[in-house]
């Protein structure tokens, strides 16, 4: 009863992202690469939980997506960065209390270091022995799903990118209204866990799979071949699909419809 109401929490988006925007660039950078390896971890967890030989594939489908939701939990609640959360600064932009060069600034570093933190998860992920589990299924499975994300055209792409950073963002945006750790967590996991369980993407979770069928070798015949340039240009649809769907269907909504009259009206007092 007593979580925040829904003006309350845009105006502390707005705040928030104000401070996120204004925060030093090597600060950003840390908490980016924090963010990319927690995000990792969770993408991680999805699948092991897939390719362990004791989980039945319709509790998979069901299951793994929760662990997914995870990494991304605990990224926020840990205080990370991540570039699909920080799209939700386009509001303190609407409001004109940051730039847009100063957004750009901050969004290209944040999506910068979130790589940075899948590829070392990776890498570690790579040399741990872990990654040949179950007969190398773990890597079976990162590149069966890599490989079907990025057989969908470009308007596909960026579509599914919308459609996941809307969720992801309104989880957050729900997450905002609770004042516990508890509300945090049962507000944002089931929003997150829908992107993976629907199919949709978000560029920081795609990073982990992608990284790891790049670089690991498997004897599956996929249908879409893996290549860097696949991997790079699936990142560069889904993060402007992103962009869409969290920094304007969520942010720039929801300023116009709790923030701007208020702004206008405090102006004119």
């Amino acid at each position: 009863m007593d979580a925040y109401e829904p003006d309350e929490i845009a105006r502390r988006i707005l705040a928030i992202g104000v401070k996120k925007t204004k925060f030093p660039i090597y600060k950003t950078l840390i908490l980016g690469i924090l963010g990319g390896c927690f995000i990792s971890f969770g993408s991680m967890y999805k699948i092991y939980v897939i390719a362990h030989p004791e989980v039945p594939v319709g509790n998979a489908a069901i299951i793994a997506p929760l662990f997914y939701a995870v990494g991304y939990i605990v990224a926020f609640i840990a205080g990370a960065e991540v570039f699909t959360t920080n799209n939700l600064s386009s509001m303190s932009l609407a409001s004109g209390q940051v730039s847009i060069w100063e957004v750009t600034v901050n969004w290209s570093t944040v999506l910068f270091a979130n790589m940075l933190g899948a590829a070392f998860i990776v890498i570690l992920f790579y040399f741990s022995g872990v990654m040949g589990f179950y007969d190398n299924a773990m890597v079976d499975v990162a590149k069966v799903i890599t490989s079907k994300k990025l057989s969908l055209g470009p308007l596909e792409t960026i579509i599914v990118g919308l459609f996941g950073n809307m969720l992801i963002c309104a989880g957050l945006w729900i997450g905002i209204a609770g004042r516990t750790v508890t509300d945090k967590f049962l507000a944002l996991l089931i929003p997150i866990a829908a992107v993976p369980a629907l199919n949709f993407q978000h560029s920081t979770g795609n990073m982990f799979q992608f990284f790891l069928s790049l670089i690991a070798e498997s004897n599956l015949d996929l249908s879409t071949e893996i290549t860097a340039w696949a991997v790079a240009s699936n990142l560069a649809l889904v993060s402007i699909g992103n962009v869409i769907g969290g920094g304007f269907f969520i942010a720039i909504v929801y300023y116009f419809v709790y923030i701007k009259d208020s702004e206008q009206v405090e102006t004119n007092l």
